[in-house]
């Protein structure tokens, strides 16, 4: 159990689930419990406790549950943080509890010290990551000049709360052990402090330690490619080559590397700490401490980064200029900008190539339209002159035929007249054909012998009475002709026959 004398000579005694105070003066004990409706934070060990200025108790259990006992209200007040907070208490029980000179809470549990801010019950958690060589407090002690030392089971280590940053001593460093597991600290009235560990006590006066001021300078020792060494430079030193080289140059193939470094501080040199980053890929450093003095990368993209390494001598004194490394990783031929600006190029050839083409293509469809359109119209002008023509002429010979008739035979010169005035209408259709450019065959089928044929028989009908003898002689293999071509020769066929054969007769 926890005891903590305040200023009035009352001695505090922390319990299983509250507190008890004993009286010297008058030999009786007092104790305090939460009531029944408050939180049973306290049904754990009472680890810690510390009396502020203000006469109020901090009570720490091995809960890990921060409490307020106030002497003159007698009540408990526990303050835990909002579970979503990365730095809330994480349940690892509280050793000891110290107030520094600003009144600032500091906390020492299983699991980091932890400051708490009163005006706003937050937590700020420090473990190993940030220098710790063990994340378990067991004492807080402060120095003149603010600053904590906090015992621990890897040492005793000293902590700035203005630059956050720690120093930690251990054997090397004179101590008689690295084990202060029990808890038990004190300070004198001369700023002296006590702490005990397994193997004895350990006093000192913190103002009376002084840091090596030695800033080590930090070299690359060696440079790996796929785990195989890679000299760069041609200095025989190593590492002098490196930290003086204008920077590497890698190929897109060579992305899986690895840097060693080290301080050169060999005064306790196991204690030398180191950080590094590669900017173009990292945002923040990587606190490595002082086992790791290897970074490693694989498959970066191609483009500039710059790999700084900084370190620091057993005392916590770090280079920060440290050493930096260019490094420049080339991109394969297909990602380079010359790729890039001949694909480029080579794209808009084709599409300038694709739109003469374009061009020309409209060009020569325009010139055969154009073309198609003249001869179209030269047919329909050679279709007017052939068939209207032909047309007339064998009406002009059907009326003659009528008016010879006419007096004689009435009947049949009616006939006629009926005959040439259907000749007329289609005369009147076909050269409304021809104007629009129909290109209806004249007679159906592609038989032009059967169209012939055909064209004797309505000529043997003829009513005007010549009945000529008509015959068509087809020799060879007969195959089908193009209807344009097919129209021709029958209506060639037609005028001669019409001319021919047609022929009015005289009258008396």
């Amino acid at each position: 159990l926890s005891i903590h004398g305040d200023e009035n000579g009352q001695i505090w005694i922390g319990q299983e689930g509250g507190i008890g105070r004993f009286d010297p003066v008058t030999d009786s004990f007092t104790n305090y419990r939460p009531v029944p409706d408050n939180p049973a934070s306290l049904a754990n060990n009472i680890g810690a406790i510390y009396q502020d200025r203000s006469a109020v108790l901090w009570l720490g259990s091995w809960g890990g549950t921060l409490s307020r006992f106030d002497d003159r209200t007698k009540t408990f007040v526990n303050h835990t943080p909002d579970p979503r907070d990365p730095h809330r208490l994480n349940g690892g029980g509280i050793n000891t509890i110290l107030g520094d000179r600003t009144g600032t809470l500091w906390l020492g549990a299983w699991d980091g010290l932890y400051r708490y801010n009163r005006q706003n019950a937050t937590f700020t958690r420090y473990t190993e990551s940030h220098g710790l060589p063990s994340s378990a407090i067991q004492g807080i002690l402060e120095d003149k000049l603010g600053r904590l030392w906090v015992s621990t089971k890897k040492g005793i280590s000293r902590f700035d709360p203005q630059t956050e940053a720690f120093r930690n001593y251990d054997v090397s460093d004179g101590l008689q052990g690295d084990e202060f597991s029990q808890g038990a600290c004190a300070q004198g009235p001369g700023g002296e402090m006590f702490f005990g560990g397994s193997n004895g006590f350990n006093a000192f006066l913190p103002e009376s330690i002084r840091d090596n001021p030695y800033v080590p300078p930090v070299v690359i020792t060696s440079f790996k490619i796929f785990n195989k060494p890679v000299p760069i430079g041609v200095n025989s030193v190593l590492t002098k080559a490196i930290s003086y080289a204008d920077g590497l140059t890698l190929s897109h193939r060579d992305t899986v590397f690895s840097f060693e470094f080290a301080a050169l501080s060999y005064a306790n040199s196991q204690k030398n700490r180191y950080r590094y980053r590669l900017e173009g890929l990292e945002p923040g450093w990587n606190e490595v401490g002082s086992k790791q003095r290897l970074a490693s990368y694989t498959n970066l993209d191609p483009r500039k980064y710059v790999f700084r390494v900084q370190g620091s001598n057993s005392d916590g004194v770090w280079n920060e200029q440290g050493v930096s490394l260019p490094i420049l990783i080339t991109p394969p031929w297909w990602r380079t900008n010359w790729f890039r600006a001949l694909s480029a190029a080579v794209l808009l050839s084709l599409l300038w190539a694709a739109y003469q083409y374009r061009v020309r293509q409209l060009h020569h469809e325009f010139e055969l339209t154009l073309e198609a359109q003249v001869g179209e119209r030269t047919r329909i002008a050679r279709d007017l002159h052939d068939t209207l023509l032909q047309s007339f002429h064998g009406l002009l010979l059907s009326f003659q035929t009528v008016s010879h008739l006419l007096p004689e035979r009435p009947l049949e010169a009616k006939g006629k007249l009926d005959s040439a005035i259907e000749q007329a209408a289609d005369a009147i259709t076909e050269g409304r054909d021809a104007v629009q450019g129909l290109r209806t065959s004249t007679f159906q089928g592609s038989d032009l012998a059967n169209a012939i044929t055909t064209l004797g028989q309505e000529l043997e009908t003829d009513p005007s009475g010549g009945r000529p003898m008509f015959g068509v002689a087809v020799e060879g293999e007969t195959r089908d002709l193009h209807p344009i071509v097919r129209d021709e020769i029958y209506k060639i066929a037609a005028k001669r026959c019409a001319t021919r054969f047609i022929t009015p007769k005289r009258s008396r």
